[in-house]
């Protein structure tokens, strides 16, 4: 069952809050939009946008892409040094990360029996942002 888009924008937007207060020094900024929250932050050398899709969330756990000054997904070629894991997603057949709490790992196959359902509840956006800027050194 999904929010209704208001009640999901306010939850986006506290979960955006906190993550901003928690990552304060490791992030240029969080914000929430609508049903997505974009993370900007600086690593090697670059400042990198991450969208963290939650159309659906928390029924369905946050999709995370990489995307340009425009908000345009980009290829995995201009993903940051250390966040894609390998190639394509057999599912979503784009680059993805391999991280728990994010809509590409648990719909990976091979991460089925790790269902999003035992997470929901304690696995918050923060948790997830602070995992992927770990996974590029921030």
């Amino acid at each position: 069952m999904t929010l209704h888009p208001l009640v999901l924008a306010e939850l986006l937007a506290a979960e955006a809050d906190v993550a901003r207060e928690r990552l304060a020094g490791r992030v240029d900024s969080v914000s929430a939009e609508g049903d997505h929250v974009v993370v900007s932050f600086r690593a090697h050398d670059q400042l990198w946008r991450l969208r963290l899709d939650g159309a659906e969330y928390d029924a369905k756990p946050l999709a995370v892409s990489v995307v340009d000054d425009a908000g345009a997904t980009v290829g995995v070629e201009a993903w940051p040094p250390g966040l894609a894991y390998g190639g394509d997603h057999p599912f979503v057949h784009r680059p993805w990360v391999c991280i728990r709490g994010t809509f590409e790992y648990h719909t990976y196959p091979g991460h089925t029996a790790d269902g999003w359902e035992r997470y929901r509840g304690n696995l918050r956006l923060p948790d997830v942002v602070s995992h992927l800027l770990e996974k590029v050194g921030v």
